[in-house]
Protein backbone atom coordinates (compact mmCIF):
# COMPACT_ATOMS: atom_id res chain seq x y z
CA UNK A 1 0.00 0.00 0.00
CA UNK A 2 1.58 3.64 -1.15
CA UNK A 3 1.55 5.97 1.61
CA UNK A 4 2.12 9.72 1.49
CA UNK A 5 4.49 9.88 4.10
CA UNK A 6 7.22 8.65 1.41
CA UNK A 7 7.29 12.44 0.15
CA UNK A 8 6.66 11.62 -3.33
CA UNK A 9 3.95 13.51 -5.36
CA UNK A 10 0.69 12.13 -4.89
CA UNK A 11 -3.05 12.75 -6.71
CA UNK A 12 -5.17 14.11 -4.21
CA UNK A 13 -8.19 11.66 -4.39
CA UNK A 14 -12.52 12.38 -3.12
CA UNK A 15 -10.83 10.34 -0.11
CA UNK A 16 -8.36 12.91 1.05
CA UNK A 17 -9.91 15.71 0.31
CA UNK A 18 -13.53 14.62 2.69
CA UNK A 19 -10.75 13.48 4.87
CA UNK A 20 -9.99 15.53 8.68
CA UNK A 21 -7.08 17.05 8.28
CA UNK A 22 -5.39 18.68 10.98
CA UNK A 23 -8.35 17.60 12.75
CA UNK A 24 -10.72 19.73 10.21
CA UNK A 25 -12.18 18.77 6.58
CA UNK A 26 -11.52 22.19 5.31
CA UNK A 27 -7.82 21.84 6.32
CA UNK A 28 -6.66 19.71 3.16
CA UNK A 29 -4.76 22.70 1.27
CA UNK A 30 -1.22 23.79 0.84
CA UNK A 31 0.24 25.34 3.54
CA UNK A 32 2.50 27.67 1.61
CA UNK A 33 0.06 29.22 -0.98
CA UNK A 34 -3.31 28.06 0.92
CA UNK A 35 -4.81 26.48 -2.31
CA UNK A 36 -7.51 24.06 -1.33
CA UNK A 37 -6.73 20.62 -3.07
CA UNK A 38 -9.89 18.95 -4.89
CA UNK A 39 -9.37 15.10 -6.83
CA UNK A 40 -6.94 15.27 -9.00
CA UNK A 41 -4.78 17.71 -7.74
CA UNK A 42 -0.96 17.03 -7.23
CA UNK A 43 -0.16 17.00 -3.44
CA UNK A 44 3.24 16.45 -1.59
CA UNK A 45 3.89 16.20 2.37
CA UNK A 46 7.09 17.06 3.05
CA UNK A 47 9.26 15.68 5.89
CA UNK A 48 10.85 19.02 7.60
CA UNK A 49 10.06 17.66 11.71
CA UNK A 50 14.08 17.21 11.82
CA UNK A 51 14.79 20.68 11.34
CA UNK A 52 15.03 23.36 13.29
CA UNK A 53 12.75 25.88 13.09
CA UNK A 54 10.81 24.10 10.18
CA UNK A 55 8.80 21.88 11.79
CA UNK A 56 5.17 20.80 10.94
CA UNK A 57 5.28 18.89 7.64
CA UNK A 58 3.64 21.01 5.04
CA UNK A 59 1.49 19.69 2.60
CA UNK A 60 2.59 21.07 -1.22
CA UNK A 61 0.62 21.89 -4.29
CA UNK A 62 2.61 21.45 -7.72
CA UNK A 63 3.29 25.11 -7.95
CA UNK A 64 4.67 25.80 -4.69
CA UNK A 65 6.47 22.40 -4.59
CA UNK A 66 10.26 23.97 -5.45
CA UNK A 67 13.50 23.24 -4.32
CA UNK A 68 13.76 26.24 -1.64
CA UNK A 69 10.33 24.47 -0.14
CA UNK A 70 12.44 24.54 3.68
CA UNK A 71 13.45 27.71 3.69
CA UNK A 72 10.13 28.71 2.76
CA UNK A 73 8.46 26.75 5.38
CA UNK A 74 10.94 28.48 7.99
CA UNK A 75 10.43 31.65 6.68
CA UNK A 76 6.30 31.40 6.68
CA UNK A 77 7.16 29.66 10.70
CA UNK A 78 9.27 32.42 11.79
CA UNK A 79 7.24 34.73 10.96
CA UNK A 80 4.02 33.53 12.32
CA UNK A 81 6.22 33.04 15.86
CA UNK A 82 6.89 36.76 15.48
CA UNK A 83 5.46 39.66 17.26
CA UNK A 84 3.34 40.19 13.90
CA UNK A 85 0.63 37.50 14.66
CA UNK A 86 0.79 37.79 18.68
CA UNK A 87 -3.07 37.54 18.71
CA UNK A 88 -2.67 34.17 17.49
CA UNK A 89 -0.78 32.32 20.23
CA UNK A 90 -1.31 31.88 23.85
CA UNK A 91 0.91 34.88 26.00
CA UNK A 92 2.67 33.54 28.86
CA UNK A 93 1.38 34.68 32.02
CA UNK A 94 3.38 37.12 34.30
Amino acid sequence: MATFTNQKPFVATKEHCEAPWLGNKKNFRCHLCGKKFKPGDIVRWVFTNNIIGAQGNPLVCKECDTSDIIEKWKAMRQEFNSEKWWWFRRGEET
